[in-house]
This record gives structure tokens, sequence and C-alpha cells, in this order.
């Protein structure tokens, strides 16, 4: 790319013919030092910004994040889907048994219909991360939520590690 290029290289190619001599050069290198270090600083940056870009929402890249991150080799730190308990309901013709739903206070019903913001809340996927990165929680927290899509919620699980 039009960026990538030795500093100390060009300014050699550039001096004149003349001027091209041990301590005239030594003098101008040390010139070139602050721009060299903010060229560095400037290649690192580009580096971690294209590593951030190729990162998305994805499960296998969350966990290659958290990963990442913390150094895991052997995949401690895994994603798993949230089993749910969903009811449904059947027409006549399907002939299914029944399911009678009630409301919370009338009679003996088997279910009960959940109005919004009743039951048990949870997300859409569970994050499992081994015990002995639990102080580490606010960190994780952080990560998932700079790459998990809009909308999706999440639960961690700490799980004890061997």
């Amino acid at each position: 790319m039009w960026y990538d290029f030795d500093i100390i290289k060009y300014a050699q190619y550039v001096l004149r013919p003349s001027l091209r001599k041990r301590k005239i050069f030594a003098i101008i290198s040390i010139f070139l030092l602050p721009l060299i270090f903010i060229y560095t600083l400037f290649k690192s940056y580009r580096k971690q910004a294209i590593n951030k870009l190729n990162i998305n929402g994805q499960v296998i890249y969350i966990e290659k994040v958290l990963n990442d991150r913390f150094f895991l080799k052997n995949r401690e730190i895994y994603i798993t889907d949230i089993a749910g308990k969903e009811s449904y309901l059947y027409h006549r013709r399907e002939e299914q048994i029944p399911s009678y739903l009630y409301k919370r206070g009338e009679g003996v019903g088997k279910k009960h219909i959940q109005q919004r913001g009743e039951g048990n809340y949870s997300g859409n996927y569970m994050v499992n991360i081994p015990s002995f990165l639990s102080t580490y929680e606010n960190e994780i927290k952080n990560l998932i939520d700079y790459y998990k899509p809009a909308g999706r919620t999440y639960v961690l699980k700490i799980y004890e590690y061997e």
C-alpha cells in the first residue's frame, strides 16, 4: 500500500548525492525518529482496527475474541443456546391432548396465561465462563456488549474449571 514504506530508505533516496555521507545521514535519521515513532503507532492502530472490523456478531467470532483476550488455548469460554420451555397450542383437528389455560387466580389448571413481565427472564444465549475468570466479569460483559448483535440478550454462567 501507499503508506507501507521505510522512512530511512526514503530519506536516503531523496537526499542529494553530494550530501549522502555517514555523519550527515546520521543527523538526518535522528531528526526522523519522531516521525518513525508516529508511523509505528499508525501501523499498530491500523492493524487493531482491521482486527476489530473482521469480527462480527457470529458466535464463533465472539468466542474467539473472548478466548484471545484472556489467552485461552482450549476454548474454555464457549457459548451455548438456552433451552426454552415453550407451550404450544393445537387445533382440535390436530388430535393432540388439550391444554387448558387459566389466569393465575382461577382454578387448578396446569398451565396459566403469563402476562408481560411475568415469569423467568432468560437471554437468547448463554456465555459459559470458567471459575478462574469470575473476577473479570465486567470486562467480559463489555466485550460481549461491543460485539453482540443489537437486540440480543445473554446470560453469563460461571462453571467450575478443573
